[in-house]
């Protein structure tokens, strides 16, 4: 058999934290003009401690967001993914490609603009029936290597999907 070869490892791109990144924006400029309006009309006290310390949360917010996306870690091979995720606590998760049922390449459009996609597979396996590997970079280049790569090791591991329709086994009568 042949050894298993990294096709792509990669990770979503920081862009899909764009909403997060301007909210935390507007509210920490909010929190900065009521910082502002209490400290010349109150004068300081412990209206002005509070504010102060919410400051910090749109920026820790945002930080946490960063984090969590920058751990999150893709790595295709030609015989399987693997999705590692977690900033203290790691937890992967791994998906044979001979599961992979369908293949689905979404482009958003302004994702589209930034040569950015979401592969999105459905599966047979039971604990992950779809995986999504978002915002990753060239993801039409990353859509065709996966379809290859599980084609190859599909026919190496000589597994064919089946499907049922199971209208098409009830009987007639059945149908009403």
């Amino acid at each position: 058999m042949p050894e298993e070869r990294l096709v792509w490892k990669g990770s979503s791109s920081q862009w899909i934290n764009l909403g997060a990144y301007l909210m935390c924006a507007l509210v920490f400029a909010l929190f900065v003009a009521l910082t502002i309006y209490f400290r010349r009309s109150i004068g300081g006290g412990v209206v002005i401690g509070l504010v102060t310390v919410l400051l910090l949360l749109p920026p820790g917010y945002a930080l946490v967001r960063w984090f969590l996306l920058r751990a999150r870690l893709y790595e295709v091979t030609s015989e399987r993914i693997k999705v590692s995720t977690g900033i203290l606590t790691r937890q992967t998760v791994s998906l044979e490609l001979y599961r992979v049922k369908d293949y689905t390449l979404v482009e958003p459009f302004l994702m589209r603009l930034l040569k950015l996609g979401h592969v999105v597979l459905v599966t047979s396996d039971p604990t992950t029936p779809r995986l999504e590997l978002t915002a990753v970079p060239n993801a039409k280049v990353l859509f065709n290597d996966v379809r290859t790569c599980v084609e190859q090791r599909r026919d190496l591991k000589r597994v064919r999907a089946l499907d049922i329709d199971e209208t098409a086994n009830m009987a007639e009568g059945d149908l009403t």
